[in-house]
């Protein structure tokens, strides 16, 4: 883009070449125009300025919308002159020899897989209605378990997730929100597995969701499935990483026996 101020949405002037995700590296790099990332998400990105003009500003703008996350096409962009910007870059001249490989032509480490699921654990992103304030007031955002119906699980009540150590579960997020949750998972790193919607066909996770990862979107009235190897003894939470949802009842502790 030529400058800071210039209209959102904003068509990306260099491609992002994506080659790791929050558990490490991807199977081989992947070209984006723009990057979807939650509270506590990471990914590990190579910006390729080759043959761009000397004295070129650049910048790196956040298109997301100020409020709560729904979709990709959900809101208005982030304010252009506030949170909409992020990083400026100043192309300078080159000082030296360039001896990199293009992106496009990296080789990876081979990416390591996790065995067969023995047992699929639905679980339910939830939200309550003021009891005085019905209708009109805050909503409080809970987590839930399938016990023949969703019933919501406050911090301090029994454990229900209680997986034994070496064994491979499913997770099933059901997202009976309006909001996108990034549900982060504490001590295992988790292949995602897929997306469906309620009443849809289930789709793959997105390219630089296939590696390893600790931190998953959940959208808005989908289930979104991963599939997680708990390799040691502990106690744990798991929880949405917006803070105001995990600082209330969003989070849950979890055991892994021996």
């Amino acid at each position: 883009m030529s400058g800071a101020l210039e209209r959102r949405r904003s068509e990306p002037a260099l491609p992002l070449w994506q080659i790791g995700a929050d558990g490490g590296f991807l199977a081989s790099p992947v070209e984006l125009s723009t990057l979807l990332l939650g509270p506590a998400e990471r990914a590990d990105v190579i910006v390729d300025f080759t043959g761009v003009r000397e004295g070129t500003r650049l910048y790196l703008v956040n298109e997301a919308p100020d409020g709560p996350f729904r979709t990709e096409t959900g809101g208005a962009p982030a304010d252009p002159a506030t949170t909409g910007q992020v990083m400026r870059f100043s192309v300078g001249p080159l000082q030296e020899r360039d001896t990199s490989v293009p992106p496009d032509r990296l080789e990876l480490p081979p990416l390591p897989r996790l065995g067969p699921a023995t047992l699929n654990r639905p679980l339910a992103l939830m939200e309550r209605d003021s009891a005085r304030l019905r209708g009109v007031g805050p909503a409080v955002a809970m987590l839930g378990a399938y016990d023949g119906r969703w019933t919501p699980r406050m911090w301090g009540d029994p454990l229900t997730e209680n997986p034994a150590v070496g064994t491979t579960e499913t997770w099933e997020f059901h997202n009976l929100t309006p909001d996108a949750h990034p549900m982060h998972i504490h001590e295992v790193l988790f292949e995602v597995v897929d997306r469906r919607p309620f009443r849809g066909a289930a789709r793959p996770p997105e390219p630089g969701e296939r590696g390893l990862k600790d931190t998953v979107i959940a959208k808005p009235q989908e289930i979104t499935r991963v599939k997680l190897l708990f390799d040691r003894q502990g106690s744990y939470v798991w929880h949405c990483h917006l803070l105001e949802h995990e600082d209330n009842e969003m989070m849950r502790p979890y055991r892994i026996e021996a």
